[in-house]
């Protein structure tokens, strides 16, 4: 998965259009976060009760956003 992050990373922030690209995980998802961060992506911050996940829970939870510009 970090090796397709990477190549996609690399072709979006190529095109002359795109300047940023950003994703988010769940706090507790620790893989994702290892990936984006192997991936080169920046940590910005945690976004506080941003995303429901119905198969965990009914209330917003906490997400990690990452983002890498050009």
């Amino acid at each position: 998965m970090t090796e397709a992050l990477i190549e996609i990373t690399s072709w979006a922030l190529n095109e002359p259009s795109i300047w940023r690209i950003s994703a988010v995980a769940d706090t507790e998802n620790i893989g994702s976060i290892r990936v984006m961060e192997k991936a080169g992506l920046q940590r910005e911050g945690v976004l506080r009760r941003w995303l429901v996940h119905p198969n965990i829970s009914d209330d917003p939870r906490d997400c990690v956003s990452f983002a890498a510009t050009r």
